[in-house]
């Protein structure tokens, strides 16, 4: 990760709105650099990869142009993306991830913000059938999803599910310099939003995800707020918030009952043969077992075989 040495005083009055509600760096008052520290600012940003797969994926509209002027005029385009005055967008984005800006570089927490931009831009075209009740997300209704882990097309059918009953869900892959897994947020104008980046091609990774963001929408995000909850499945126990652990605890819960795991064989034994009955006990998919296992004991090392790599992107986006 390239780290820039230009001070956030100024970086946050380069890249913030004119709108005061939608702060895109942060929002400062500190007079701004001269032109040549910021062209030579954005000329540097505007090469890096983050910023050039924003231009291959046509979120930045450059004008046409020679190669000469090309990489300051991506700069620019940038600059209009991330001002953008969204609609769709929490009037205030709180990001509560579970990393702390301390521990981001700037190109990191350029591509996040960059990135959930985006996803409310997309978010804003979605076309939703009924309008979301906190009150379908029952455990019964968690325990069907969880179910459908079972079948070969799960995942694409989990997604029409949380689609069905209002939840708009957006699938976008994460920028270079990101390291999030999935996000959601609840606006007036859409309702719940769930994005994934389905930056782990597994199973097990998709459907904690999955449970990890609808815990957001059920514990925190029921109503319309200004939050928006940016996750990493990578990040320490001891970057968690508390809302974070809430949601860990949801998935956790909703995929295994809490009662059912703390009872099994494989908790105890953590061998193949009890992940694999414990699954077909409970109707799940053996990736989910396996996965939790292979996160409580730090050791990623274990049941390859079972964790369902490779599969996901294959089966939400095959073509039906």
């Amino acid at each position: 990760m390239t780290t820039f040495s230009l001070g956030q005083e100024w970086v946050s009055r380069v890249t913030r709105g004119d709108e005061p509600d939608v702060p895109v760096m942060g929002l400062n008052l500190s007079p701004l650099p001269d032109q040549e520290k910021v062209s030579a600012f954005l000329g540097e940003i505007s090469r890096s990869e983050t910023v050039r797969e924003m231009s291959r994926r046509k979120w930045l509209k450059p004008l046409q142009s020679s190669a000469k002027t090309r990489v300051a005029e991506r700069g620019s385009a940038l600059i209009d993306f991330l001002n953008i005055k969204r609609p769709t967008m929490p009037a205030y984005a709180m990001f509560r991830g579970r990393r702390s800006v301390e521990k981001r570089g700037f190109l990191d927490d350029l591509a996040v913000r960059a990135w959930v931009a985006h996803v409310t831009d997309v978010a804003g075209e979605c076309i939703v059938q009924r309008t979301f009740k906190p009150s379908t997300i029952s455990k019964d209704f968690l325990k069907s999803l969880a179910l459908l882990s079972s079948r070969a097309d799960g995942p694409r059918k989990a997604l029409d599910v949380l689609k069905d009953v209002g939840i708009c869900v957006v699938l976008e892959s994460g920028l270079p310099g990101m390291s999030i897994d999935g996000a959601s947020f609840h606006t007036a104008e859409v309702g719940p939003v769930l994005a994934l980046t389905v930056r782990h091609d597994r199973l097990d990774n998709f459907w904690f995800t999955l449970f990890h963001e609808i815990g957001h929408i059920c514990l925190h995000l029921a109503e319309p707020t200004d939050e928006i909850f940016v996750d990493s499945e990578e990040d320490s126990d001891s970057d968690e918030t508390e809302a974070e652990a809430e949601a860990d605890a949801f998935a956790k819960d909703s995929l295994i009952p809490r009662d059912t795991w703390l009872r099994s064989d494989a908790r105890r034994f953590g061998n193949e043969v009890s992940v694999v009955a414990l699954a077909r006990q409970i109707g799940i998919h053996p990736a989910i077992v396996a996965g939790r296992i292979r996160h409580e004991r730090r050791d990623f090392r274990i049941f390859n075989d079972l964790i369902g790599r490779g599969q996901v992107r294959e089966i939400i986006f095959d073509e039906r």
